[in-house]
C-alpha cells in the first residue's frame, strides 16, 4: 500500500529527542551484534523492497549499516558505502565496498563522499535512533544525484533505550508520518510517502512484525 505524506506542520522539541539511555552510543554499539533485527518475514518483504527500487549500475549509501543490508542475495550494486557504529560488523558486510564508522548521533556528516554522486541511499531499522534526523537527511540530499531516492525503513522493534522518547508512544502510523516530517523539515524533497510494505502479522511474507518505508526524491 502506497500513500503520499503531506506537508505537515511538525514542531519538534528537545524532549523529542531524548532517550531513556543517553550514554554515548559509541559505548552502546561496541560490541559487535551479528544477529537479525526483525523475523523472517520482514527481511523477505524488505530485501523484495530493495530488490524492486535498487540496480546493479547504482551507487548506494547505506547509513546506520551493520553487517547485513538485506539487499536481495543476488544483488551486488557497483558501489556500496556503508556509515555504521561498529567497525567489526560493517567488515563483516559483504557488499559493501567501503565504509566509515560514524556516529551521526554527535556528527551529522557523511564527508567521505561527494556531492551528488549517489542514486540511492536506504536505512534500514534505524531511523528511530537518529537525534539529528534532519541534520543527517539534510546530508542524504547533498549526497544524492539529482531525482536519487531515500528509503527510511523500520518495523515496531528496537532497542527502547535508545530510540528517541518520541517513539516509544506513538502507534505505527504516527511513526510513519513522524519520519515523513523529517524529510519536510529538511527541505529540498519531493513525492514524501509510506510504503506498507509489510503489514503486522499478514501477508506472502507470513507473520511476525511489520515492515514500513518512508521514502523522498531529491527535488
Amino acid at each position: 500500500m502506497l500513500r503520499t505524506l503531506y506537508p505537515a506542520s511538525i514542531v519538534y522539541t528537545t524532549g523529542d529527542f531524548k532517550r531513556m539511555d543517553e550514554s554515548p552510543d559509541a559505548s552502546f554499539y561496541s560490541q559487535s551484534r551479528f544477529v537479525q533485527h526483525i523475523d523472517n518475514g520482514a527481511i523477505a518483504a524488505l530485501k523484495s523492497y530493495y530488490g524492486s527500487v535498487i540496480q546493479p549500475q547504482h551507487t548506494v549509501l547505506d547509513f546506520c549499516s551493520s553487517w547485513v543490508s538485506h539487499l536481495p542475495d543476488d544483488l551486488k550494486p557497483k558501489t556500496m558505502i556503508g556509515y555504521g557504529m561498529n567497525s567489526a560488523e560493517l567488515a563483516k558486510n559483504p557488499i559493501l565496498t567501503k565504509t566509515v564508522v560514524r556516529d551521526l548521533n554527535v556528527t551529522p556528516k557523511m564527508t567521505e563522499v561527494e556531492d551528488a554522486t549517489v542514486d540511492v541511499v536506504i536505512c534500514s531499522v534505524s531511523v528511530d535512533y537518529l537525534v539529528q534526523p534532519v541534520e543527517v537527511l539534510g546530508e542524504v540530499r547533498r549526497v544524492l544525484k539529482a531525482g536519487g531516492t531515500a528509503h527510511m525503513a523500520f518495523s515496531n522493534r528496537c532497542f527502547p533505550t535508545k530510540v528517541i522518547g518520541k517513539w516509544m508512544g506513538m502507534s505505527d502510523e504516527q511513526r510513519r508520518r513522524w519520519v515523513g516530517g523529517y524529510f519536510w523539515a529538511c527541505g529540498g524533497w519531493k513525492d514524501v510517502e509510506e510504503v506498507i510494505v509489510k503489514e503486522r502479522g499478514a501477508g506472502i511474507f507470513g507473520g511476525g512484525d511489520p515492515m514500513y518505508v518512508v521514502r523522498a526524491t531529491k527535488a
